[in-house]
């Protein structure tokens, strides 16, 4: 939430240079403090992730004002499928860098990602700016393209407000189905990310961070999708097979409904089936990508200049979702054995299909009359000392063609 609001206020590109600075300079002292003392240590390493949660908030304030809507799919997927490229790559890189890294090897870890975000934030601040209009070296045939997409004019454009409808995003139903996917798609993540894990350590035998290079297939495959995913509701809108709201349900009904169903199956497999049980992960994992040109994107459909906070009241609720499902988890599997994670399979399969109805039934795809931007008094009187001469001229003309009228 803070960090939609520090980019409504500040501008995205500044919170997304500090957030990522802080980021890596947390990370490169964090061998340090872990030496000096384990308590700061810990410290230090719940700032970061305080730090990096105003992340997405912002890139999601920032590709308000820089997508077009009918590219806003595959903007979206590349800009968030850059984090399952770092999955992809710490894992193998960790182990490498225990084994050869410097100052006793683990220290080297934080040494290099910390070092890679510092060289981010300086190509960032080099090359980025909130807007088209504030961008540098755009062409002038790309800025307009994307200023007429968004509804912008170019000449004078209008700011936001300081004030935020907190009431009207909290008892609208377009935020609510959004809000509820979000809960939805976030449980199934936990259930991936903690429970595959025990499921098939307990039920299979397989330790899954054994298996080398298997274990960065799903996070291949969620790249994969996400991108897919993006490119495809693009296309669809382009060529109007599908309307955006359309498009977003499709994306909604194949990401959970799929999910849930090989979640299913995974339950269902045997100590003889490990084959099957890597493939099935893989596919679940991939098809959730689908989300993000469904749930993630319809933020900015319904509140483009907004999207950043929402998404964080968004973020804010459904960490719940983390809370809550590994505790259910582990109340429902004391004894680790394969009914009893059918059950947990079956619970978290109903959550995503109902996020995925609420989502398709209550979802819109308009901006929502409280997201609307409207013009504070100064901007107004701004816009009306530019209408002013156009309206003097307008009472000349009628006056010249009273006088004609009346001397014929």
């Amino acid at each position: 939430m803070l960090g939609g609001i520090l980019a409504n206020k500040f501008g995205p590109k500044i919170i997304l240079f500090f957030a990522v600075l802080f980021s890596s300079l947390i990370s490169i002292f964090s061998p340090a403090m872990a030496r000096f003392n384990v308590l700061i240590f810990i410290l230090i390493r719940a700032l970061l992730g305080f730090t990096q949660g105003v992340i997405f908030p912002a890139m999601h304030s920032f590709l308000s004002g820089w997508a077009p809507p009918l590219e806003r799919g595959i903007l979206t997927g590349i800009s968030y499928a850059g984090a399952q490229i770092g999955n992809m790559l710490v894992m193998p890189l960790s182990g490498i860098l225990c084994k050869y890294g410097i100052d006793g090897g683990w220290p080297s870890i934080f040494y290099l990602f910390g070092i890679i975000g510092l060289f981010w934030c300086l190509i960032w601040f080099l090359i980025s700016s909130d807007s088209p209009q504030k961008h540098k070296t755009i062409k002038i045939e790309e800025k307009e393209y994307i200023l007429k997409s968004l509804g912008k004019n170019n000449k004078f454009e209008i700011k936001k407000n300081d004030s935020i409808p907190i009431y009207s995003i909290l008892t609208s139903k377009p935020v609510w189905a959004i809000f509820i996917g979000h809960f939805a798609g976030d449980w199934g993540s936990y259930t991936m990310a903690l429970g595959i894990p025990s499921f098939l350590n307990d039920v299979l035998g397989l330790n899954l961070t054994s298996m080398g290079i298997i274990s960065a297939l799903p996070y291949f495959a969620y790249f994969l999708f996400i991108n897919i995913g993006g490119y495809f509701a693009d296309k669809l809108q382009q060529k109007k097979i599908f309307s955006t709201l359309n498009c977003r349900r499709l994306a909604m009904l194949i990401a959970f409904g799929g999910q849930a169903i090989m979640l299913i199956a995974i339950g269902y497999c045997d100590c003889n089936q490990h084959n099957l049980v890597i493939i099935l992960l893989i596919l679940s994992t991939g098809i959730s990508g689908f989300q993000y040109s469904g749930f993630v994107i319809n933020y900015m459909d319904i509140c483009p200049e907004l999207s950043g906070f929402v998404l964080g009241i968004g973020n804010t609720l459904s960490c719940l979702a983390g809370l809550i499902s590994p505790i259910i988890m582990g109340w429902l599997t004391p004894t680790g054995s394969k009914e009893e994670w059918l059950i947990v399979f079956y619970i978290t399969s109903f959550i995503l299909i109902f996020g995925a109805l609420i989502f398709s039934i209550f979802a819109s795809a308009e901006i929502q009359e409280w997201a609307k931007n409207n013009p504070s008094k100064k901007q107004q009187n701004c816009l009306e000392q530019q209408k002013l001469p156009i309206l003097e001229n307008n009472n000349l003309i009628k006056n010249d063609l009273k006088e004609n009228i009346i001397n014929r």
